[in-house]
């Protein structure tokens, strides 16, 4: 019976070396199938829009300063948060609710946010206001 299974295995092994034309291909060239090239076409593309878009930051960020990026929570950027605590009459009455996403626009980086704080009243307002970032300063 231990013979058996050894005469077995290399008939298997003959059958395989005899097939091996069959299925197994001598010029494996991966490289220029469509499919593959048609992915590095696409990788290409994707590194030039990454190209581009770094250099359009890098521009905008030559012209206003580097972009502020806000509090995880609440979107809020500490420029925001230092002209807060400047102009408000009652700033530690602030409750910052969101700010919208810190684009470009033509005078600086632009965010639109709300929050309630005390008016001249003494009672919490809902505001919402756009404030331009430029050179690490916001204003209204």
């Amino acid at each position: 019976m231990k013979i058996m299974k050894y005469v077995l295995l290399a008939l298997l092994l003959l059958a395989l070396w005899i097939t091996e034309p069959l299925w197994m291909k001598k010029h494996t060239d991966i490289s220029s199938s469509p499919i593959d090239m048609q992915i590095s076409e696409q990788n290409h593309q994707k590194a030039k829009q990454l190209a581009s878009e770094a250099a359009k930051l890098n521009e905008l960020e030559i012209k206003f300063g580097p972009k502020p990026y806000g509090k995880y929570s609440t979107g809020v950027p500490s420029e925001v948060y230092a002209y807060w605590d400047k102009t408000l009459r009652y700033p530690e009455s602030l409750e910052e609710e969101r700010c919208g996403p810190i684009q470009a626009g033509e005078s600086g980086w632009t965010t639109v946010c709300r929050y309630r704080a005390k008016n001249s009243a003494r009672s919490l307002q809902l505001m919402q206001d756009t404030f331009i970032i430029k050179n690490g300063k916001a204003t209204k």
